[in-house]
Formats: C-alpha cells, structure tokens, sequence
C-alpha cells in the first residue's frame, strides 16, 4: 500500500469524522484580556492609520478602509499598560513605551521589543515621558535623564544625565531646534549643541536662564512655524500654564488660551494643542483658528472634555484622544466617538456569569460610582448607562447582578444606596426602593430619600430572590417566585452593619458576610431559624490543639460538596457538611494545610486576604488576593497547583476583586484593580450523561503541538485512549466534564499517524461512551 494511497485514506476518515470544531474555545493555558478601550490618553498619526492609546491597550483606525484594529499582545506586543506612544515618519515606526519603561517598536511587518530600559538598574525614576526623533535616532525622555536609541542597530546608544553636577533630572520632553538639543525639564530647560560628540558629559549642557521661569517645570516642547515652543507649569495647581515662543533669540508668551496643556504637536504648520478641557488649533501666524470644548455625540451635547492628545491627519480632520469619550475623530463640525468594542471602562467590583452571559458590576462601597453595568456575550459587550435607560440616573454603585436561573433574560441589579432594579430582555421592569418595596432605607430620618443599601444577591432552589438589606431593622429579604416580599431580621447586627454577599446552599440555607470583623450569617431554608457563627478554626494533631479566630471576612462560596469555603484577611476557613450547623452548638471551621512534604501544618494563605473564592468544574478552589494575585489549589486545598502574579503572567494586577468562571468552557473571568483578564482553564461542569461529546482540535495536524482535549463528558470520567488495535496510549481521569492529552503515548513520545478511540466511562461503569481521533504525524 503506497504512501498516497494513505494520505488519501486518512483525509478522507478526516472528513467521514466530521469533527472539525469551528467554534472551538481558546486552547487551555492562554490568556486574554478584557479592556476597555474608552479611556484614551494619547494619538499618533500616521498617512495610513490614526494610533490610539486607551487604559485597555492601543489600536488604530485605518484611515483607507475605516477600519479599527487592535494591536494585543496575540500580536507581538510585549507588554501591558501602556504611557505613551509616538509615530515617526521618516522610519516608519511606532514606539511604544509602557508604564515600567519596557519599549516595543512596531514596523509593518514585525514588532521589536527594546528592553534596557526596564532591566536597567538606575538609581531615580525610569518614567518615560516622551519620545522624539532626530535622523535614526529616537530620543527618549526619562525620569532620570535622556536615553538615545538607535532604530538602525536597534539599541541604546547613549544616556545621557544633564542635571546639575551631573546628576539626575526628571526630563519631560527634547527638541531639536536650529542645530541645538533642547531638554525640557523639571528645573528648567537644558540645552547642548546638537552636534557635539560628548553629550555624555553634563558640562557641554546648559541651562537657559533668558526664559521667564527658567528654573522651573518644563512639560512640554515643540517646533512651529520656524519657532520654538515650550510649555512652562506653574507650580500651584489653579495658575494656569503658559506657552512661551523662542524666536530671534528671545523667548515671549504665545497663545494666551493655554491653561492646561497635556500635548502639543505640530501638523503642516498647524500646532494642535490638548488643552484639558479643550483641544485648540493654531495657525502658522499664532492665531487661533478653531476650539473644541464640547461634542455633539448621537444627538447629545456633552457638558466638558478631557482632552488629552489631539492631532490632524491627511484629510484634515481632527482626532482627539479625550478620556471621557474615546478617541473622537471631528469631520466638518461633526463629532464621532471611535472604539473598538470592549467594556466601557475597567472598574470591576463583581462577576457573574451564567454559563451564556458575563455581567460586570463597575460599583463601590466607599465612594460615589457613576450609574452603568455591563455584559459580555457572543463575543460582544453591551452596556447600560443612563443615556439609554433614564432610570439609571440617580442609581449609583451596582456591586451585584443576578439573572434568573429559570430565565436568563430576567436579571436583578443591586445598587449600594439606590435600591433595586429588574429587567426582562433589556427593557426595564421596576426599581425597587423603600417607597415601593419592604426594603428598607439607611437614612430613616429621610424616608423620601430612596438611600436602600443591597449587599448581595442569591437565588434558591425554589426560584425565590434572596438579598440582604444593610443598617435597617430587617436586613435579610426575600421576593419570592409570585412578587411577594418577605423580610427577616438577623437581630445581632440589624439596623447598624453593613451585610455583604450573600450565597444560598445545595440544601436552601442562607450564608450572609458581615464583613468588618463581624464573622458569618445562617439562615436556614424556612427563614424561621437563624444564628450568628464565628469564623473559627480549629486545629488538634493529638499533641497540640489551636483555635483561629478568622473573624474578617471577605467572600465565600460553596463547593461540589457541599462545603463552604470562606476567605478572611487570614487565610482560608472551610466548613465541611456545613448543614451540621443545625445539630451541633459549637461548629468550628478547618484550615487547609498544603502538603509540603515538612510533616508540618502549613495553613493555605494564612498571611493572604482572599477576596474571591470560585469554584471549577473539577470542584478545585480559584482564590483571589488582596496582593499576592490569584491561586488555584486542588479540591481539599492541599496542593497549590496554579499561581499568577502579575510578574509571571499577563494578569493585570495582582489586586483580584471577583472571579467568575464559565462553567461551560472553563473560562476563569478575573475582575482585577485594574480590569479584566481571563484565563483558560482545563475543567469544565460535568454532565449527567454522555451528550455531546467531542475532541478537538480533530484532525490534530501535524503542525499542531498543543493539548487536545476531549470535552462534554461526565464528571470524573474514566478515559482511556488506543490505537485501532486496541494499544493502551493514554490514560486519565476528567477534571470535572473535559480532560486533555498532550498526544504522547505513555513513554511520552508522540504518536503515530493513526485513528485513535478514546473510550469513556463514568465513575461506577453505568455510562460509557467512544469517540475517534484522527492525529497525524
């Protein structure tokens, strides 16, 4: 049988399989970010394409097909959170620079990383303010001095310290202006001449003294119509700042619109000035031509801007990188907010998701949060803001969201002081405050001031809407499956304590947070039945006997089993067969203990604050920190098999406010200080019969050298995988409803081209399933 004959054969079993996965999930392992791209901070225009940095990340507008593009780190970018960016012309080159002074340069083709910078160890601040050009060389503005890199060779060349004595000097911008170097500076601006082959040492730099304030913060420099500008910041914050013009050798004031400038760049003879709460444009002559103070947006006028960057593009419209509302691109007189699709901003305080759905609370506790809540879905986000639904307004600090698990369109929202909202299929339903509800307000003293505080939301089993209703006298509350309200008191912390998250158990009780130090809630099914628990663990080994109070809590949740796990500001407690609370007068909580091969007791986190706990469909722990990032430890908590900082990951911070996860494809949604991530992970819920089974990638090409996973199964499924003549190749359990195979055989080579089956049965041999596989080699 020849070769061709084979090939042949294998493509087409390949195609009788049937088992190509278009809509497969991300491979497990990787990362991706959820940001928000509203927030812009900064433009660079190019001929083709107008680049725009956000809070999220950095994409461009295609100025020929008016297209908007992402640039990620799937792309090659090296790095997150990003300061500045900076177009030249003449080497057709981005730069971009990052928070922690890490550099990529992006061509058309290929992105360059330049990292001296970042892994530099310099005494001072390594803060890069701003990047300009002079021939090949790109010179960098630094906290500390001037560092010049070569975009021939691709490396630093020179850094060069101007301060006095040579010393340090925070430099905010350079220009090149008649053969002379010019640093704009915390002190005042330096200078040298441009030609000079030892800028290296500080005595061939001098600090003008023929400019008003010469020893003061300089912010920014740029040249126009023949001139030199320089922007001069006073130091007390309400004095507005001043441009001054260096021409015939004398420095004068210019422009006297100027107040608060963030960025200044010059485009054919046009000086486009970011002015903070406005963008202004100045002629060659000095005059001012145009001022944009307010946008017409969707038919709506704003009250102010935050203009940060501004620049003309070849047609001559003007974009505006404005904080508030994106990236505005201003054609004749109309106005356009320009974002990729995204979050509208990166505040998260909690997640759920609903195994279809992603919902975001942006809110807050301890202050003022604007009214809006958003939702992930189908690779799309959508939000709800008081521009589209006039109910919102005056409805401040959502903390939590809940949909109905009968009805996934049917959602309630809490708010932290504006009561309750429902919503049916996008359209809104009713707001629930004092005045309409049983719900209580916190400033009895005002009964006409709707100041209702939600905590938490949960649903039981009955389909009944439990919540917890702060500082009044019935702080625990149920609207029940028909529209009734009932409500409860939890009498030792009623009408005074703040009442947090809420979660209801497999068997109908009520676990209620009272954070502060204020231990944990119980409700049993009936709402008749209620205690007070302290959160304390309790250890004996025979010899030694220990009690932890971990009074502080911060999140819980229920396991698979039925166990509830809490997270404290020390550690992890756990309460197994928590429905024993009912039997026993003292019920006492354990620590996991890491298995360190020490023989010693080694409390999971005990020096962490857990933020958020979730848990996977291999009933594994997902735990979120105050600052140490996020952990994944096994069922018991005896091993830690996962932990990400944002020093060894993509995550964003390492401050975790929520953590939800799709139970569906294992996605791990992590709400962080700083935005959203998430990461792919390799458990999945199981199901209750072998439906919709399926492995993928299927084929495995050769050129493929991931994991390949077997997906739709039943929790911890025995599977097996053979070659057709029934050779044992792999053998594993599945972490909840999916397992992987890295496509090596139990020697840990890889197999051969082939059909594989992979034989799949439940834990007590009641259910099996077979699935095939082609992988070629």
């Amino acid at each position: 049988m020849n070769r061709n004959f084979i090939h042949k054969l294998i493509l087409t079993i390949a195609v009788i399989l049937s088992v190509f996965q278009v809509n497969a999930k991300k491979a497990n392992g990787t990362w991706q970010d959820y940001l928000s791209y509203f927030n812009a901070k900064k433009v660079a225009i190019s001929q083709e394409k107008v680049y725009c940095v956000t809070d999220g990340g950095l994409f461009y507008f295609d100025l020929d097909d008016n297209s908007i593009n992402k640039i990620t780190s799937s792309d090659g970018l090296s790095d997150f959170g990003i300061s500045t960016i900076v177009w030249n012309e003449d080497n057709q080159v981005l730069i971009v620079a990052y928070s922690n002074s890490n550099l990529d340069l992006i061509y058309d083709s290929e992105i360059i990383n330049i990292s001296d910078i970042k892994r530099k160890q310099i005494t001072g601040d390594k803060t890069i303010n701003n990047i300009s050009f002079y021939g090949n060389d790109a010179y960098i503005s630094c906290g500390f001095g001037i560092v010049v890199l070569s975009l021939d060779k691709m490396e630093v060349k020179d850094t060069y310290i101007i301060g006095e004595g040579g010393s340090s000097v925070c430099v905010n911008d350079v220009e090149f202006y008649n053969g002379t170097i010019y640093a704009a500076t915390e002190n005042g601006i330096y200078l040298a001449d441009a030609n000079s082959e030892n800028l290296l040492d500080y005595e061939n730099w001098q600090r003008t003294e023929d400019i008003p304030n010469y020893t003061g913060n300089f912010t920014f420099l740029a040249t126009h119509a023949g001139a030199l500008l320089a922007s001069y910041k006073p130091e007390a914050d309400n004095d507005p700042d001043v441009l001054y013009r260096f021409s015939d050798n004398s420095w004068n004031s210019y422009v006297y619109q100027i107040n608060n400038v963030r960025d200044l760049q010059e485009f054919d003879n046009y000086l486009v000035v970011a002015n903070y709460f406005q963008t202004i444009i100045v002629d060659s002559n000095g005059s001012v031509i145009g001022k944009i103070e307010s946008y017409n947006l969707d038919g709506q006028q704003t009250e102010s801007v935050v203009s940060l960057s501004a620049g003309i593009d070849k047609n001559g419209n003007i974009w505006i990188a404005d904080y508030d509302y994106g990236l505005i691109r201003v054609v004749d007189n109309t106005f356009e907010s320009v974002y990729p699709n995204g979050p509208t901003d990166n505040k998260i305080y909690s997640l759920t998701h609903t195994g279809t759905t992603l919902w975001v609370a942006p809110g807050n506790k301890s202050a003022w949060e604007k009214p809006h809540f958003q939702y992930f879905q189908n690779d799309v986000w959508n939000s709800f803001s008081k521009s589209d639904y006039p109910e919102l307004d005056g409805f401040f600090n959502i903390i939590d969201i809940i949909a109905d698990p009968a009805d996934e369109q049917h959602i309630f929202v809490a708010s932290w002081g504006g009561g309750l909202l429902e919503y049916q299929n996008n359209e809104f339903v009713k707001r629930y405050t004092n005045q309409n509800s049983i719900l209580g307000t916190a400033l009895p003293t005002s009964p006409l001031e709707p100041y209702v505080r939600i905590g938490g939301l949960a649903y039981d089993s009955e389909g009944n809407l439990w919540m917890t209703n702060s500082e009044v006298a019935n702080n625990l509350v149920e609207l029940t499956a028909d529209g009734n309200w009932k409500s409860f008191e939890l009498p030792e912390v009623a009408s005074e304590y703040s009442i947090g998250q809420l979660i209801v158990t497999q068997n109908n009780d009520k676990w209620v947070v009272v954070p502060r130090g204020h231990d944990v809630y119980v409700v049993d099914k009936t709402g008749s039945t209620t205690k007070h628990l302290p959160v304390t663990a309790y250890f004996n080994n025979g010899t030694y006997e220990e009690f932890n109070r971990m009074n502080d809590v911060y999140s819980i949740a229920e396991d698979t089993e039925g166990d509830i796990w809490i997270g404290t500001s020390k550690g992890v407690a756990v309460f197994s067969n928590a429905s024993r609370i009912w039997d026993a007068e003292t019920f006492y909580a354990t620590q996991p203990s890491l298995d360190l091969n020490n023989g010693l007791f080694n409390p999971l986190l005990e020096t962490e604050t857990v933020t958020s706990i979730a848990v996977d469909g291999a009933n594994r722990k997902w735990l979120g920190t105050d600052g140490s990032g996020i952990y994944l430890v096994s069922a018991a908590g005896d091993e830690e098999i996962l932990h990400f900082t944002s020093e060894n990951s993509p995550l964003l911070s390492n401050s975790i406010t929520s953590i939800a996860i799709n139970q569906k494809s294992g996605e791990v949604f992590i709400g962080t200080s700083e935005g959203l991530i998430s990461y792919q992970g390799d458990a999945t819920e199981g199901n209750d019969v072998y439906e919709n089974v399926y492995v993928y990638p299927n084929p495995v090409r050769e050129t493929y050298d991931g994991d390949i996973t077997i997906t739709g199964l039943i929790e911890n499924t025995d599977i097996k995988i053979t070659d057709v003549s029934g050779n044992l190749v792999y053998h594993t359990t599945s972490l909840g409803g999916q397992a992987v195979w890295d496509g090596t055989n139990l020697n840990g080579r890889r197999v051969r081209t082939g059909v594989y089956l992979v034989f799949c049965n439940n834990s007590d041999g009641s259910q099996t399933h077979i699935a095939k596989l082609l992988f070629i080699h």
